[in-house]
């Protein structure tokens, strides 16, 4: 089965961490992705720790790149720092500490490592598997011309699979 890619760039401003997290559930489920509540709330909670992780820990730009197979889901974040993310151990009365924590409990597998001038970090996560003739449907709209606007043919997703 061929691995779906989605990417994008953020700015590295936290008021930008909602617009990704919306982003990152709408992708999966673009894909055919039968989500329940807590698998979707799982992938929220997920990107958006990474993703604050990386806006406010992090430099520069933030890439998110997000790694679909049939039962998997690999979050990805590339950021300019090149120092280790950090677990912290919270206090029961505090509001931050706990974030690479839930991820770790929440995640496969997570782990990170350094990229070029930054560091990537990143997070698997056990998903259920599309119908065999949705997940066909998909890959047919993903991979589809789609005329618009008279004879005019527009690739209707900018979503890539990798064999």
């Amino acid at each position: 089965m061929p691995t779906l890619i989605h990417r994008f760039v953020l700015a590295g401003e936290e008021r930008e961490v909602s617009f990704a997290r919306r982003t990152v559930v709408d992708k999966v489920r673009a894909w055919g992705v039968p989500l329940d509540d807590e698998t979707a709330d799982a992938i929220r909670l997920v990107a958006s720790e990474l993703i604050s992780n990386a806006v406010v820990h992090g430099e520069g730009p933030v890439t998110v790149a997000l790694y679909h197979q049939p039962g998997r889901l690999v979050i990805d974040i590339l950021d300019d720092n090149p120092m280790a993310p950090q677990t912290s151990y919270a206090q029961a009365d505090d509001e931050s500490g706990r974030g690479l924590a839930l991820v770790e409990l929440l995640a496969s597998r997570c782990a990170w490592e350094p990229a070029g001038q930054g560091k990537r970090v990143w997070a698997e996560i056990a998903l259920p598997r599309a119908a065999p003739t949705l997940r066909a449907a998909v890959l047919r709209r993903l991979f589809g011309l789609r005329p618009k606007h008279g004879s005019v043919a527009e690739l209707e997703s900018l979503t890539l699979a990798v064999a």
